[in-house]
């Protein structure tokens, strides 16, 4: 995935919320995890959720992402 779509993308949970991102981050920043040259998701550095990137293809619909433990399932 290029860096420049790294840096477009954002988790839609974070950007739909009033809560504010930590000091230094864009507000739904997310990161790649996987093997390099390979990724296999993205994750939320706000808020922890894990988006598959599947062939190819980031999915970032809310309800198919996997998401920290105790958090809300939809924004409010």
């Amino acid at each position: 995935m290029d860096e420049e779509w790294l840096r477009i993308l954002a988790c839609p949970w974070c950007v739909g919320r009033p809560d504010p991102p930590e000091a230094g981050l864009a507000k739904g920043a997310l990161e790649l995890q996987g093997p390099a040259g390979k990724p296999e998701a993205l994750r939320c550095r706000q808020c922890g959720r894990v988006y598959r990137i599947e062939e190819g293809v980031p999915n970032l619909l809310i309800e198919d992402a996997t998401q920290p433990e105790g958090s809300p399932r939809q924004a409010e």
